[in-house]
Order: structure tokens, then sequence, then C-alpha cells
């Protein structure tokens, strides 16, 4: 009878904007018991899988570096996450990676990686999780790390770090740390590849690149497999967006030879055996408000001759509200795929345009919001 009373008041109470359950916790132990749960966290998250918001890196110079909210849904533009300071840092604090709801973070400048501090981060909650130090190592590099956190599968989640070897056999290892088992697990057996940027997906790390490499690591099973490219692939093929929205992978390729005003949203099937064009893109209707777009100084053959980054591919529950968040000189834009239409989601300086072409987000400058409860 209990538990019938508990799956009821947590359906309905997953429906709730996170703030309101936080301060429902407070309504008794039952209560606080319930919404604090491993369980809980699971119907939230199956309710609620897509952003509502955009943490936005704005400075790369800075030693402590400066974050901004944007929300999707209309609301004021933030600066109450201007900086992370959930725990005391000297080095200051920078997101690596935004993963289901909860961050992956690190020290921004340290001397030596093995002075470097990891964290995972929830930004509803204001908890984190210091990850420890694997024991017994010797100075190395990384060349990538990745969180991978499934909510809708488990309430725990891995760290995958991809380092030098520590043998002459292998040019890399896997260093993997578990939150369910609080340990480190090791692996030898890894493929030469650029590891650089990666992005998690449903069980999967995947990694691309220009050259029209493709990789994926299967977390939970330890296994590399390569994924297949789009069939219309060049070597001119230019990735401008590489990342998960919703549980499903999206990635955009603009051709270095062509302009960049009409593109194509790849969206890999869910048994990740191909890609398929998803969304068409045409930003006639938005170049022609924001002029501004067009930089004067290079030509329209150069693949950057449009300035704009993709921010985010944000897939709502009906396909038709699905959108792209765009980084435009000084402004940042929401495009809907379906109806081609534009809106202003925030002017970031009104001054800002009369830098030629100014971009002072990238791409990997962005890392979408999603409230969650989930315990780190």
């Amino acid at each position: 009878m209990e538990d019938n009373y508990n799956d009821i008041h947590a359906n309905i109470l997953a429906h709730l904007p996170e703030k309101s359950l936080l301060r429902f916790r407070n309504v008794s132990k039952q209560w606080f018991y319930l919404i604090s749960s491993a369980y809980f966290s699971q119907c939230l998250n199956r309710c609620s899988m897509f952003p509502s918001g955009i943490f936005l890196k704005m400075h790369h110079s800075s030693n402590r570096p400066i974050y901004h909210f944007l929300s999707l849904h209309g609301k004021p533009f933030s600066d109450s996450f201007r900086s992370l300071t959930f725990v005391d840092d000297s080095a200051g604090i920078r997101i690596l990676q935004s993963c289901n709801g909860i961050l992956l973070c690190c020290s921004n400048r340290r001397i030596g990686e093995n002075t470097r501090n990891y964290y995972i981060y929830n930004p509803t909650t204001n908890q984190y999780a210091t990850i420890p130090k694997p024991g017994n190592r010797t100075p190395n590099t990384i060349f990538g790390v990745i969180l991978a956190f499934d909510p809708s599968k488990s309430p725990h989640y891995k760290v995958v770090f991809v380092r030098s070897s520590r043998t002459f056999n292998h040019l890399y290892q896997l260093e993997i740390y578990s939150s369910e088992t609080r340990l480190w697990s090791f692996s030898s057996e890894v493929p030469k590849f650029n590891y650089s940027k990666g992005a998690y997906c449903s069980g999967f790390i995947h990694w691309m690149t220009n050259s029209g490499a493709s990789l994926r690591f299967d977390v939970d099973r330890e296994r590399f497999q390569e994924i297949p490219l789009p069939d219309d692939w060049n070597q001119h093929a230019n990735i401008r967006y590489f990342k998960e929205s919703g549980g499903l992978l999206h990635l955009i390729l603009t051709n270095g030879r062509h302009s960049t005003r009409q593109f194509d949203v790849y969206e890999m099937e869910k048994d990740t055996s191909r890609w398929f064009v998803k969304y068409r893109v045409d930003l006639d209707a938005l170049i022609s408000e924001y002029p501004e777009m067009v930089r004067s100084n290079s030509g329209p053959s150069d693949w950057d001759y449009h300035a704009f980054r993709v921010l985010a591919v944000v897939v709502s529950k009906e396909n038709e509200g699905s959108f792209l968040v765009l980084h435009i000189p000084g402004k940042a834009i929401s495009y809907n795929f379906k109806h081609q239409t534009s809106t202003l989601l925030h002017d970031f300086a009104p001054g800002c345009t009369h830098i030629e072409g100014c971009i002072t987000i990238e791409t990997d400058d962005s890392f979408p919001y999603i409230g969650t409860l989930a315990i780190v």
C-alpha cells in the first residue's frame, strides 16, 4: 500500500518545477525521503529530459571563467551562475560537459595534470562530488574525458578518461571511475584516435573528426566499435556541431567550398546503424533580418562567411517544436526547424555589432541545462 502511495505521489510531483520540489522536501519527512530518493530522480528525468536553458562560457582568458544562464523559455537572462563557487578551488572551475542535468567540471588552471581536480556538480540542488584520484598514477597526459550518465537506466554515472599509456605497447589507456562502486577500472587496449571531442548518448561515447574518422565506446561492455558516416560525407566536410539532445545524437556538417546558408542536421538512428537527415536548415530569412551575420572581409565560398555558431539542437516532445539555438554577432537566436522562423532569445550587447562578425561564444562553450534532483 505504501509503495503505491509513493508511486502515485512520485508521478504527480515529477511534473512540478525543480525549485518547487526543493521547497516541498520540507513538507514532511516522508516527502523529503521520497523527493530525495534515486527512484524519484528517475521519475523526474522520465518526465523532463529536455533542456530549459544553456550555460554559456563568456570569456576565455579569465582565470575564473564567467558563465551566464540563457533561458530557452522567455525568462530573463541570468548571471546567477556567473562563476562556479560550489567548492573552493584556488585555480577556479570550468565546465567540461553537461550530461542529462549534471555537469562535469575541473580546476581551470593547474601546473601538472596530477594536481587537477575533477568534480561532478548538480546545479539544481547545488550538490557536488569530487572524483578521487587513482592510486599509483605516474605522470601522464589526458587526451579526453567524458561523463556518462543516463538517469533513465541508472542513478549512477561513470567518468571515462583517455590517458597516455604507462606501457610501450599502447599509446592510450582508459581509466573509468564508477559512482556506484566508488572505484576505478583500467583498460589498456585503446585504438589510436583523436579523443579530444566526444559526445555521450544512450550508453555509448561517440567521437568524430573532420578527417572522417569515427569511433564509439560501449560504456557498460567496455568495447570499441566503428560508427558509420553520413552517406554524403566528403573530404571537404566541416563538423559544426556534434552533441546529444533528448537521448538522440545530432551532427551538423558544412562544406568548406560552399555557402553556409543552407545545411542539414543529421540524426543517428536509435540502433546506431546509420545517420539520416532529420532537419533541413535555410538561414536566408535570418541573414536578411540580421545582415551583420555576413562577414565583409571574406568571400561567399569561405566556410565561415556567415557569422554564427550552433549552441544547441533542442528536441521537443512534439517534433514541430524542435529548434536550433544560434549565436550570431551580439545575440542568441532560436530557429524553428519546421516553420523556419527565428526568435530573439537575448541581446548580449547592442554595441557588439561594430566588431566585424564578432562571435564571442563557441559551440564548445555551451552546456545545456536540464533540471534534475539526481544525487551525485
